[in-house]
């Protein structure tokens, strides 16, 4: 069977086991699907939500401008 070791709501691992073996460590049965990083809470285990990052904006014309202009200052500084 398929248990599932839990601490403070996530799963933290999954290991095949012995039932009584398993039951006396705390761990709970689990369906084949539950992976590490799964939240079980009230018997049931969730899937994490999965949040894909964001780009920044791309910078404007008028910050580009600004930035070059910066750099032109300092090299020129340099001369």
């Amino acid at each position: 069977m398929k248990y599932a070791i839990i601490e403070n709501g996530t799963v933290v691992n999954v290991v095949l086991a012995d039932a009584q073996f398993a039951l006396s460590n705390g761990w709970v049965e689990c369906p084949d699907v539950v992976e590490i990083g799964w939240t079980y809470a009230d018997g049931v285990f969730t899937v994490p939500v999965v949040v894909e990052p964001t780009a920044p904006p791309a910078p404007t014309k008028e910050q580009l401008m600004a930035e070059l202009a910066a750099l032109t200052a300092k090299i020129e500084a340099l001369a």
